[in-house]
């Protein structure tokens, strides 16, 4: 779907069942450390949810 990792990224691949559902969870930017949980919420967009595009960074943001 378009999104490059680092050669160093492990990417490991699970279908969902009926017995099994999967979350996926952002990975947190560099740099909100200090954001609060709204602020860090802006960052993620739907595609930083079903893991194939990367949050947005605090810069980025405010784009939205």
């Amino acid at each position: 779907m378009g999104l490059e990792l680092p050669p160093d990224v492990l990417v490991r691949v699970w279908d969902s069942s009926a017995e099994a559902r999967y979350l996926v969870v952002p990975e947190r930017p560099a740099g909100t450390e200090g954001l609060n949980e709204a602020e860090l919420a802006r960052l993620v967009t739907r595609d930083s949810m079903i893991g194939v595009g990367r949050p947005l960074s605090p810069a980025g943001a405010d784009d939205r």
